[in-house]
């Protein structure tokens, strides 16, 4: 008796596991089944995002998140996309090409998502291209090397202008005022070397002759008497810094303390107000190209200003309004074409029109850059940025 007893009694125990086990597995098939389809289900649109918020590009990437997120915020306090709100997944990638990669990996494992937005730094945004490319997941990024256009990323797209299309404008520039004899300061990775590699170049085209490069390492570099001694004593008649703000300001303090005066040229990587704020005198008449000045009177980007300011305290820089205008056209594409991965990619290819936005008129070439006809010539004048009259 006591044995049918625990019989049953075994039975009974079998049968609720076996009952469980069945129910458990089929909620996880369910589950399954709708994180393949979530980046069409449901009452939202999921982004990725990704940029450095933390270390030295961290106020470029605090600009760009900001950027995007209140263009997400426009287009949600407008209904959304096709009725769903967008919500943005957001990374630091800490300006570190590993990370940049792993966070490729995370996010075309997210199914999710429909697109993303990044990177800040060109070796971050290399970094993940091949991996985007794999899990076909679109990617508007700012990175500047010309490297992009050589490999020609299905997947990528670039919003920002490309290092040869700067670097040449400015090396003419420099032509321009004469300066035949620069020294080229660039830092040690795929930003800065695409922009010496184009400056020289253009340099030796106009008939002038770069006396010396010399290279920095980002982040790491903090002492540039050494290097600075050597442009001195080079015959250099002007400098160009292929990098960014925070080394740039530094390099102008200790210019300043070796009384070195001379020209110095740049791109849009010390276009930021960060650059007068660090370096103070320093770096007063100091050049760069830029895309647009917060002073111009242009309908479009006043508007811009003065809901970036309302809603963050300070005045939005060129990438801000970068990562605000990749937003609106990402948008754009999900609205016209839907989720799918290949459809939005195909549309961000082939733009039926160009998108007017704060940076400009934006359409794609065959290489997935973003065309644009001219730049800005900024100069730093009484401790503000300024449009350049030469």
């Amino acid at each position: 008796m006591n044995m049918k007893k625990n019989s049953l009694r075994g039975f009974s125990i079998l049968s609720v596991i076996l009952s469980l086990s069945l129910l458990l597995t089929g909620c996880n098939t369910k589950a399954s089944d709708t994180s393949k389809s979530a980046s069409s289900e449901g009452d939202k649109i999921y982004i990725g995002w990704v940029a450095p918020l933390t270390g030295s590009g961290a106020n470029y990437g605090e600009q760009m998140l900001n950027g995007a997120k209140l263009a997400a915020k426009e287009i949600n306090d407008a209904g959304g996309i096709n009725g769903k709100q967008i919500e943005i997944i957001s990374q630091d990638d800490k300006s570190d090409p590993k990370e940049a990669a792993n966070i490729a990996q995370m996010f075309t494992g997210d199914k999710r998502l429909v697109g993303v937005l990044g990177n800040y730094n060109s070796s971050c945004a290399l970094a993940g291209a091949p991996i985007y490319d794999q899990g076909k997941l679109p990617v508007i990024h700012v990175g500047t090397s010309p490297v992009f256009s050589k490999q020609k990323h299905d997947y990528l797209f670039r919003i920002s202008v490309t290092d040869a299309f700067q670097g040449a404008f400015v090396a003419n520039w420099m032509n321009d005022e004469g300066l035949k004899k620069p020294a080229i300061i660039w830092e040690n990775d795929d930003y800065g070397r695409g922009l010496k590699e184009t400056v020289s170049n253009e340099v030796a085209k106009n008939g002038g002759k770069v006396v010396g490069d010399w290279s920095y390492m980002l982040n790491q570099t903090k002492d540039y008497s050494a290097l600075l001694t050597n442009v001195k004593e080079s015959g250099a008649d002007s400098i160009f810094i292929g990098g960014l703000y925070t080394e740039g300001a530094l390099i102008g303090k200790q210019m300043q303390q070796l009384g070195l005066k001379l020209p110095v040229y740049g791109t849009d990587g010390l276009y930021e107000k960060s650059l007068i704020d660090l370096g103070g005198d320093a770096v007063e008449g100091w050049k760069t190209s830029g895309l647009f000045l917060p002073t111009d009177p242009n309908p479009t980007l006043q508007t811009f200003i003065k809901a970036y300011t309302a809603a963050y305290g300070k005045t939005p820089g060129s990438y801000a309004a970068l990562h605000y205008d990749a937003m609106k056209i990402l948008a754009e594409a999900i609205k016209a074409v839907g989720t799918d991965h290949e459809k939005v990619q195909a549309y961000l290819a082939k733009l039926p029109e160009p998108y007017k936005g704060v940076t400009g008129s934006v359409t794609f070439d065959e290489h997935h850059d973003s065309t644009r006809s001219t730049l800005t010539k900024l100069v730093i004048k009484g401790g503000q940025w300024q449009l350049s009259q030469n």
